[in-house]
């Protein structure tokens, strides 16, 4: 039984539960089955790792225990700063030390991204014989630099630089690989670098909804640049002028240097009448009901590192709409799925939305299609990442 050291800052600190929080909770809980398994938090104050506490071990294994309400920024809202601080003085005897050379200790594991002191002091603080691995998902941050905060950039180029130094890379689609090594390059000294898709159980908790008079229609994701809001709310706007009777609902968190945009397009449809809701940071009982109540979603996402909410929506036997390129084809050329081949335009967008709310032999064949498909375990997905991340020939491969 390997010992592991797993760094699981951003999903313990609060119950923000996106795409990389969904793959650290449920990766951490199968791993934790058969391994000696650690989880540790990152105390930007403090420059150290520590064990959690009893508030963040329950963050990390259930996230929507208690009266959850639905917020725009989980992890800011519960982690205001004098929160932080207290935790840090508390934390102080808790920190480990990494630095003396392992014993039984294989591994330390980054499964999450990170963009704080860890890119500068990590190589300080652990020790060069300590096996290394991180999951590497997308570098959607370095696309559109006019889009996204040169605080942001730089913070993502140093968290590049730093696993580079990683024995093993686990990229969640060949897209992925392929943006890790063009971000990288191919000829540094390196890990092995192995593509594990993003896997899907079916849903345990049953929840059934009637569907509603007017047909629901969710949109699961981040209210960021890429995801491409602007473009879905303008083709809703174009059906609506129509005549066609459908509401529309987003579920997800902000991204302030984006989310502002979308609220100002969003309110002047409010105003019109029109059935659109923001339903921000929803916990998950919430989110299946959402799920079961729609008649089928959209993901007009730009690009993306895989795409998680369409595996999650076709799983449940939700027709999802979404484009064809890279990550998104890699993910949707399956089944289930109305793909358009350009999803940045509103009237693709409309067409394809048109045909679903309009066409219900339609809808019934990609739902057939989408419960036919099978996206593995989050056991196997596990298992298959601690096989990578503990082979002994972890040298480099020309």
């Amino acid at each position: 039984m390997a010992k592991i050291f797993i760094d699981v800052t951003q999903s313990c600190r609060s119950s923000n539960n996106s795409g990389v929080q969904v793959v650290t909770r449920n990766t951490f809980k199968e791993i934790n089955k058969v391994h000696d398994l650690t989880p540790i938090i990152w105390d930007n104050l403090l420059g150290r790792y520590s064990l959690l506490d009893k508030r963040e071990m329950k963050n990390l294994l259930n996230p929507f225990s208690g009266n959850y309400q639905a917020k725009i920024r989980p992890n800011k809202q519960e982690n205001p700063f004098y929160r932080e601080l207290l935790s840090s003085l508390l934390r102080f005897r808790k920190c480990l030390s990494l630095e003396k050379k392992p014993k039984n200790v294989d591994l330390i594991f980054f499964p999450e991204v990170f963009r704080d002191k860890r890119t500068a002091l990590l190589s300080k603080l652990l020790h060069p014989e300590l096996r290394k691995a991180a999951i590497f998902y997308d570098a959607n941050v370095l696309r559109k630099p006019s889009q996204t905060p040169q605080s942001r950039i730089k913070n993502f180029q140093n968290y590049l630089n730093y696993i580079c130094n990683c024995d093993a890379i686990s990229c969640i689609s060949k897209e992925s690989q392929e943006a890790f090594y063009t971000h990288t390059g191919k000829g540094k000294k390196i890990r092995q670098v192995k593509v594990h898709l993003l896997p899907m159980d079916k849903p345990t908790m049953q929840v059934e909804e009637p569907f509603p008079a007017t047909p629901l229609i969710l949109f699961v994701s981040t209210l960021g640049y890429n995801k491409n809001h602007l473009a879905l709310l303008k083709a809703s706007e174009i059906l609506w002028k129509e005549g066609h009777n459908f509401q529309i609902e987003l579920i997800g968190q902000a991204d302030p240097s984006w989310t502002p945009k979308v609220l100002v397009v969003l309110d002047r449809l409010v105003e019109k009448g029109r059935s659109v809701k923001w339903l921000h940071h929803i916990d998950q009982e919430s989110l299946e009901r959402k799920y079961s109540s729609c008649i089928f979603t959209v993901y007009p996402s730009l690009y993306e590192g895989f795409g998680l909410p369409i595996i999650e929506s076709l799983i449940r036997g939700k027709p999802c709409i979404c484009g064809t390129n890279g990550a998104l084809g890699e993910v949707s050329r399956g089944g289930g799925c109305l793909e358009i081949k350009d999803q940045s335009n509103p009237h693709q967008l409309a067409e394809a939305i048109r045909k679903l709310i309009t066409n219900k032999p339609l809808l019934q064949s990609l739902s057939t299609e989408a419960l036919k498909r099978n996206f593995g375990s989050w056991k196997q997905y596990a298992s298959d990442l601690i096989e990578l991340f503990l082979e002994e020939d972890l040298m480099v491969k020309n």
